[in-house]
């Protein structure tokens, strides 16, 4: 910190006193100045303090609202030490070199100031997303007052004037006349965007030393790409990409970050400092950071990522070979520090101690003048006439030091001096060699006619442009210069002697039509700048405008308004396509963001095609120009579909709904009735409302489009829905209820809200049922009567082992108890489809728990359904009868059908899915755990089979779903399709609904390939990859999944046992297996504490060698195969039988439909490739009835493409879980050609283990 001035230092007591009492209330600054808020230590009025520092710290100007009439005041010493805040150097500075000023410059000018495309999660929670909605920036406020702070933050302000905001108090005039024209400078669009107060923000919670932590993501490439800072009340993060690492990097040096900038060895740069008297400066050897030292020699340094200047070792931070290149020239001047302050700029700023580095590039202006000697002096100045030729100003190469203001990089300098002299022997060559600069200063113009006449112009009232002579007026007493072939008269300029050689193309008499002006400058640009006031040397526009409005007719009226500047504002002026002509000042070129499209310069009315045309188009292209329109015009920014009104609508009956239905955008409502008859006019493409502009092609009107005209009231703007179509429209518009003075608002509100919530007006009856449900299964029950009394359908996709079977009985007995009361001598049949496995299972469930009900098992040689319709309620069967019966049971009607494991017809291909299809019923019902195992079109399949037309068509769910969510992981879509499936779908976890079932533990259980497995696996893979790996690497190849399949089956036997790929499982000792041999041990500890074991593998032959081992070892064992006969026989023996300690069993034959519980260790001897079935076997162990902990070992073997399918399998397990609701695993059926060359050249190994990449 500077010394303090004199005239303060009496304050110096008091103003630490107040320091201590946290008296310096707000600060606001804009570069070197400050507006301080002080509140006086003794009368406690509060004062505002404006100070303006010099680039040292030192105070250039100061004042206080407390009008002290002393030179200081206390007020202004205090604002003057907060700036310091125990620091060497002021606020301003610390924040130019800041972490977040770097970040949020770097954000405002990727995203600029788009506060429409911020977008809010929850209040105080604001994310930005990329275009495939990627987040690239987070913010989330958790106190009241940061959320209030965020929330003023991101609302739209009052544009900030020269008037009235401290942003442009050090601006040049230069850099004002941008600003007014609309393009401002990039350090001023960020200093007047909301990205630079929110790094002021976090920069004053780091200047009062509040706790924050800094951490960081990764890219596959192992760089930061993302950076986290959070504090107690404040959590913010950023993507960070590879090219915008670098111009970070120095900033975290500010931070206390897990990542460190360090020096490669150590050795680093301590300070540098400024010696404006020599113009010299000097660099100060020390340390960049206390750190281990990191030779350039070093494997992780010489292995480390190249950014720039930087080298990035993982887990260590940035190294850079930069200081070194700035310490092997201690003393930096003239051209050397020219170069050190263009190459090292970003680093020198963060160290440089007295002087400010500024961005903007700064363009010199010269003075003009001769000596009593003709001599021609050029003085260059930046701001101000004389402001580099005071005090120790400078010219240093391609910088300029300013003195008080520090360093700024120049362009277009003509000079390397501040002060050039032309001799007057070269006066001459420099005219002829510089007249076309000398042409833009006042009173050094350039004339190419002789001093006795002149060409000048003139432009008509029709717009023509004419060239003539006119005689030189000069003043008697102005002085005259010969200087050969030119002379110069005082105020006048340089005339020529003899006519130019580019006179013949400027004849007087000369002249043009307005067509022909803007090619004839633009051609002659050169020739042209000689004629005095030719061109006009600054823009006259302020602005340009148009103004659109739409007539009683239907047509719009666009009228453009040239604003020009305020001295112009009643000058005539004309436009010559992309100039503008300034009545007695000249022609000057408009810039791009000042010239209106071709069409648009003049008053303009556009009707029919051409209308559509401009809507379409044309708009976008105008939209920086419009400075008013009709709101008819306007595109809202969003359209919410509201309703007011709900009622049932009982004469078309039961599920059918009266809506008065709205878009309402940020300009009103516009009825959904109003909208059809617009879409009913087939030639009209647009919609005009008081609401907004309605593109009538637009998807999101699509299901308005597809409702039958009759379904509109629009007297009474009326729409009648089924509760399904409401569902559907609800799913991808989020309805809303739009609260009016309507009469029937609480009714209508409570209809909307039983929609939303599936409410039901009664309780159902489960008389009958004799089970005692838990409250989670009422619920359940209760969201299927709901369904049930919409005329609705659903899919019930619980757990394994939370009662879906009783669930769906209590439905049957609702409905039968409903008809028994309400409809007697009506009979409602019901239908329940099994898999064969489970089919009396089923059979004793519903005669245990329904025993009022007559049951028909409809399965076996001898089937009938002949006395089916008077004797009997409930229908049973298995889908394997369905598909061959399908004819016969499609002539039954039934009130319910339930389909248990309905994913069986996932496949709409399959003759199940098309037996289920045909099935008649009021109501279909899928219960089902994994609703989607492989792929989501699967989902599609199961509701096309329970809520036909419901999903969009096969190309549309495609487009919407498949592709967005499957191969591009978009959040949005998944969102929707989530809304769509919700109300049909019913899915809860055990851990979240059972909190008394016991734990389940699971781990992956490792081991190695025996020498000889690892022999055999190397021989398989030689044989098979090489030919694999080339097509997959051919993208005009297809991908051979059969083939790598196969070749997948094989390395698998192998890692389970040698003798299931050898097909030898009768002599399963002969060969070694690493996997076999953790399989003994586990079974072995399992046994040894009295649990009992379900062993699950997906190859039969595996299922031999583990039975033969049983039977060797005496341990009694039950099984179930797709073979097994006496299923019901095994599973009692397993579940009631002490002595049998083992069960075996297939995943295709044993994980579906039985209980398991007797069992608490599950071994999964080799992986599934698809997760869902592994946990749908798990959980016949971990289900109600389960009183011990489970738990579960996957085996996996080591250094084999097993390891690698693990990971993928956890990697891909989120899909299930985002869109049904809840689940922990998703399924691994199909892979990418990406997938499977990664799994193909697994790299990751250690000397003990072999890859598939050992055999390339």
């Amino acid at each position: 910190m500077t010394a303090i001035p004199s005239y303060l230092q009496p304050y110096f007591q008091d103003a630490e006193k107040s320091l201590n009492a946290k008296l310096a209330k707000e600060i606001e600054f804009s570069g070197a100045t400050y507006q301080i808020l002080v509140e006086d230590l003794y009368t406690h009025l509060e004062y505002w303090v404006f100070l303006q520092l010099e680039a040292q710290g030192n105070i250039k100007d100061a004042f206080c609202s407390c009008n002290s009439q002393d030179e200081g005041c206390l007020h202004q010493l205090v604002a003057y030490l907060s700036l310091f805040n125990t620091n060497e150097i002021p606020l301003h500075l610390r924040f130019e070199r800041s972490l977040w000023n770097h970040l949020c410059f770097l954000y405002e000018d990727r995203l600029n100031d788009a506060l429409m495309e911020l977008k809010q999660l929850q209040p105080g929670h604001y994310i930005f997303q990329s275009s495939s909605e990627k987040i690239i920036f987070s913010i989330k406020a958790l106190s009241d007052s940061s959320i209030l702070f965020l929330d003023e933050l991101v609302t739209p302000r009052p544009k900030e004037t020269e008037e009235t905001s401290l942003k442009f108090s050090n601006l040049s005039n230069e850099d004002l006349l941008l600003w007014r024209e609309g393009r401002p400078n990039p350090q001023l669009r960020y200093d007047l965007s909301y990205w630079s107060d929110l790094a002021k923000w976090l920069m004053r919670k780091q200047d009062n030393q509040e706790a924050y932590q800094v951490s960081f993501q990764y890219s596959k490439k192992k760089l930061p790409n993302w950076i986290q800072i959070d504090f107690y009340d404040l959590e913010i993060g950023f993507y960070l990409s590879e090219a915008n690492l670098p111009f970070i990097i120095p900033s975290l040096a500010t931070v206390k970050s897990p990542l460190s900038v360090r020096n490669a060895n150590n050795q680093g740069i301590d300070r540098i400092e400024y010696d404006k008297t020599t113009g010299i400066m000097r660099i100060f050897e020390g340390s960049l950071e206390k750190a281990p030292k990191i030779k350039k020699e070093s494997d992780s340094f010489l292995n480390g990522i190249r950014l720039e200047n930087w080298i990035f070792i993982p887990e260590k931070g940035f190294y850079t070979d930069e200081p070194h290149n700035l310490l092997q020239t201690p003393e930096l001047e003239g051209e050397q520090l020219s170069v050190a302050l263009t190459e090292h700029q970003r680093f020198l700023s963060t160290l440089l101690m007295n002087e400010v580095i500024h961005r903007s590039v700064q363009v010199p202006s010269y003075q003009l003048f001769f000596d009593k000697k003709w001599n021609l002096h050029i003085v260059a100045y930046l701001f101000e006439i004389g402001d580099l030729s005071l005090n120790y100003s400078r010219i240093i190469g391609d910088w300029a030091y300013l003195d008080g203001e520090g360093f700024y990089p120049l362009e277009n300098k003509r000079f390397e001096e501040v002060e050039t002299i032309i001799p007057i022997y070269q006066v001459s060559d420099f005219v002829t060699q510089n007249r076309g600069w000398l042409n833009n200063i006042e009173g050094f113009h350039t004339h190419i006619r002789s001093i006795e006449y002149q060409l000048s112009y003139q432009v008509s009232e029709t717009n023509r442009l004419t060239f003539q002579c006119s005689l030189a007026k000069a003043k008697q007493r102005a002085r005259l210069q010969d200087f050969g072939v030119w002379v110069y008269l005082e105020e006048y300029g340089f005339y020529s002697k003899s006519v130019g050689p580019f006179s013949h193309l400027l004849k007087p008499g000369f002249s043009l039509s307005p067509e022909q002006v803007p090619l004839f400058i633009r051609m002659n640009r050169d020739e042209l700048s000689l004629i005095p006031h030719f061109f006009y040397e600054k823009c006259p526009l302020e602005k340009t405008k148009l103004h659109l409005q739409m007539t009683q007719k239907g047509t719009i009226k666009i009228n453009p308004e040239y604003v020009l500047l305020p001295f112009l504002k009643d000058t005539n002026f004309r436009l010559f396509d992309d100039f503008i002509y300034i009545e007695k000042k000249g022609f000057y070129e408009l810039s791009a963001p000042l010239r209106l499209p071709e069409k648009f310069r003049y008053p303009v009315e556009l009707a029919g095609e051409e209308l559509d045309l401009f809507l379409s188009y044309e708009m976008e292209e105008i939209r920086p120009y419009i400075h008013d329109i009709d709101p008819r015009l306007l595109k809202p920014q969003k359209k919410q579909l509201v309703t007011s009104f709900v009622e049932a609508e009982e004469k078309k009956g039961k599920g059918w709904y009266r809506f008065k239905l709205y878009y309402q955008t940020e300009n009103g409502i516009i009825p959904i009735t109003a909208l059809r008859q617009a879409l009913n006019k087939k030639k009209q493409q647009f919609a005009f409302f008081e609401a907004g502009l309605i593109a009538l092609q637009d998807k999101q009107l699509d299901w308005i489009r597809r409702l039958d005209k009759d379904r509109f009231d629009k007297d009474e703007e009326v729409v009648f829905l089924t509760t399904l179509e409401f569902m559907r429209i609800n799913a991808f518009e989020q309805i809303q209820f739009f609260e009016t003075e309507n009469l029937d608002l609480e009714s209508s509100q409570k209809n909307f809200i039983a929609l939303q919530e599936l409410q039901t007006p009664d309780v159902p009856n489960i008389t009958g049922l004799n089970s005692h449900l838990r409250p989670y299964q009422e619920i359940g029950v209760q969201w299927l009567w709901f369904l049930y009394h919409q005329q609705l359908a659903g899919l019930l996709c619980d757990d394994m082992g939370l009662g879906k079977t009783h669930q769906a009985m209590a439905l049957i007995a609702s409905v039968a108890n409903l008809y028994r009361n309400y409809a007697e001598g009506i009979q409602r049949h019901f239908l329940i489809v099994c898999p064969t496995s489970v089919i009396y299972h089923w059979q004793d469930k519903l005669e245990q728990f329904l025993p009022g009900l007559r049951i028909c098992t409809f399965f076996g040689v001898k089937r009938s359904l002949a006395a089916f319709h008077q004797s009997y309620d409930i229908l049973l069967t298995s889908y394997g009868i369905l598909r061959n019966e399908k004819e016969l049971l499609s002539q039954v009607n039934f009130e319910i059908a339930i389909f248990d494991e309905i994913q069986v017809a996932k496949n709409q291909t399959s003759l199940v899915y098309a037996a289920l299809k045909n099935v008649k019923a009021q109501m279909k019902l899928g219960l089902t755990g994994t609703p989607i195992e492989n792929h989501l079109r699967e989902l599609k399949s199961l509701f096309d089979i329970v809520l036909p037309t419901y999903m969009p068509n096969e190309n549309d769910y495609r487009e919407l779903f498949i592709k967005p969510i499957e191969r591009e992981y978009n959040s949005h879509r998944k969102d929707i399709l989530n809304r769509l499936i919700k109300p049909f779908t019913l899915r809860r976890k055990k851990e979240d609904v059972l909190k008394d079932l016991p734990e389940k533990s699971e781990e992956i259980a490792y081991c190695d390939l025996s020498p000889y497995q690892q022999q055999l696996y190397t021989e398989v893979l030689e044989q098979r990859k090489r030919h694999l790996m080339q097509d997959l690497k051919d993208d005009q190849t297809p991908i051979p999944y059969l083939h790598i399949f196969a070749l997948l089956s094989s390395l698998k036997q192998i890692c389970n046992h040698p003798a299931v790929h050898l097909k030898n499982p009768g002599d399963y000792q002969k060969y070694s297996s690493g996997k076999w041999e953790l399989f003994i041990e586990l079974l072995r500890e399992a046994r040894e504490s009295q649990q009992k074991v379900v062993i699950f593998s997906q190859y039969l032959g595996m299922l031999d060698i583990i039975e033969n081992y049983l039977n060797d070892q005496k341990i009694g064992y039950a099984s179930i195969r797709g073979s097994t006969q006496n299923r019901k026989e095994q599973l009692q023996k397993f579940n009631h039988d002490p002595s049998c300690e083992v069960f075996v069993g297939s995943l295709q034959a044993a994980g579906l439909g039985i209980d398991l519980t007797a069992a608490s260790v599950v071994i999964h001897y080799d992986r599934w490739w698809n997760a869902a079935r592994e946990n749908q076997a798990t959980d016949r162990v971990h289900r109600i009835g389960q009183m011990k902990g489970v738990q579960v070992f996957k085996l996996v073997t080591k250094g084999t493409f097993e390891e690698k399918i693990d990971a993928m399998i956890n990697r891909k397990g989120q899909l299930m879980e985002e869109i049904i609701g809840v689940d922990d695993q998703n399924t691994l059926k199909k892979f990418t050609r990406n997938e499977l060359i990664e799994l193909l050249t697994y790299e990751e190994k250690d000397d003990d283990h072999m890859t598939l990449s050992d055999v390339e």
